[in-house]
């Protein structure tokens, strides 16, 4: 089975893990610094407003604290998002208000945004589709004209980039996603950018316990000179959501990968980009804004027969889907009428994502793009 998503993983990742199982500190430590310098050098940012953690779905709900969402609040989500956006604004006891997509680039616009503020809305969690960015000029000058934060769940936009500034960090708040089916992968974990240095640190000490942030040495003080290095003190309530080193390691290996995978789904988008765009029953993709630069993390077509065509791929080996299912469908999160977001039920209705990764061959690809083009024949 051809499948949509697959890791890169080999001899340079152990041989970065066993140096952390050499130097006998397996937790949170200079490797996890290391994997966050690169990262943020990678975005052209400053090191010290990013911070890995265990997973972009804490990043999410650890939004909800650092903007003390409350239940007068408002919180706008696209309807196109990981069921984990709309459940952190669930548990914070804030009213999750979704909005409607773009029909074709499945992104949040200022239109369906300016829709559903109001003068309870605190805060706009945005998803830049698969590494698409949004046209975020626009949705910037909405937020600052209504003093709202944003929050960019940028878990598809490891290298995304919109007029020089990297997606994630163009707002109040940025999260990426390192899980076992992402651009990298370091088995779970995530990073998290805060714009603010005081809500850095407070986040920090979230994730570790509540510990002071510019401790260096967590819980046993033994580095820090202390007559006593075992006493334990805290700043807040926390919880333990920090990355380890040996996590780290791949990601830092990873890093210094990220061009050579991006390279190779830039041109298998761009196979697939020249294969469907003169069928006419094929939509593909929206050309991106000027300026902007995509991490290729998905491709997406859409097709009126797209279950058929999902089934007819998976009896030939090739395994697609259809990311993300729309919270406007997920019977959990109340009040929310598919019927009110039509983009969106068009998108959930004819949306279909087609495998992407470096590990794909020109066989592969080949073989999907015939696969497609010979479906609508046989039917």
């Amino acid at each position: 089975m051809i499948n949509i998503f697959q890791p890169s993983l080999g001899e340079k990742e152990l041989n970065k893990i066993k140096e952390v199982f050499d130097s006998n500190w397996l937790g949170r430590g200079s490797v996890v610094h290391e994997f966050e310098a690169k990262f943020a050098e990678n975005l052209s940012s400053n090191k010290d407003n990013f911070y890995a953690t265990t997973c972009c779905t804490e990043g999410l709900f650890l939004a909800a604290e650092l903007f003390n969402f409350q239940p007068e609040d408002e919180i706008i989500v696209p309807t196109i998002s990981f069921i984990a956006a709309g459940s952190a604004v669930v548990d914070s006891g804030a009213k999750l208000v979704l909005c409607d997509v773009d029909k074709r680039s499945l992104n949040a616009t200022v239109k369906t945004i300016s829709e559903k503020i109001t003068r309870n809305t605190k805060a706009i969690i945005l998803n830049h589709y698969g590494g698409h960015p949004c046209d975020m000029d626009d949705i910037l000058n909405l937020a600052r004209k209504n003093n709202l934060y944003i929050i960019e769940d940028s878990a598809c936009a490891v290298q995304s980039f919109y007029k020089g500034k990297a997606c994630g960090t163009m707002g109040d708040m940025g999260l990426w996603s390192f899980d076992a089916m992402k651009s990298i992968v370091t088995g779970d974990g995530g990073m998290v950018y805060l714009h603010s240095n005081e809500l850095m640190e407070k986040a920090q000490e979230q994730c570790y316990l509540g510990l002071p942030a510019r401790s260096t040495s967590g819980v046993d003080k033994s580095s820090e000179g202390d007559d006593i290095w075992w006493e334990v003190q805290i700043n807040r309530p926390g919880r333990r959501s920090i990355m380890n080193n040996v996590t780290a390691a791949m990601g830092v290996v990873q890093m210094d990968r990220l061009q050579e995978f991006t390279d190779r789904k830039k041109e298998i988008y761009e196979a697939y980009d020249n294969a469907f765009s003169s069928i006419d029953w094929i939509n593909i993709p929206p050309k991106l804004i000027e300026g902007c630069i995509n991490s290729y993390y998905f491709y997406w077509i859409q097709v009126t027969e797209r279950n058929k065509l999902a089934h007819y791929l998976k009896e030939h080996g090739v395994y697609t889907t259809f990311r993300y299912w729309p919270l406007s469908r997920v019977d959990y999160f109340p009040g929310n009428n598919p019927l009110d977001f039509p983009n969106t039920e068009y998108a959930a209705e004819n949306t279909l994502n087609l495998p992407i990764h470096q590990n794909l061959s020109d066989n592969d690809v080949n073989k999907i793009i015939s696969l497609i083009i010979n479906f609508k024949a046989e039917m």
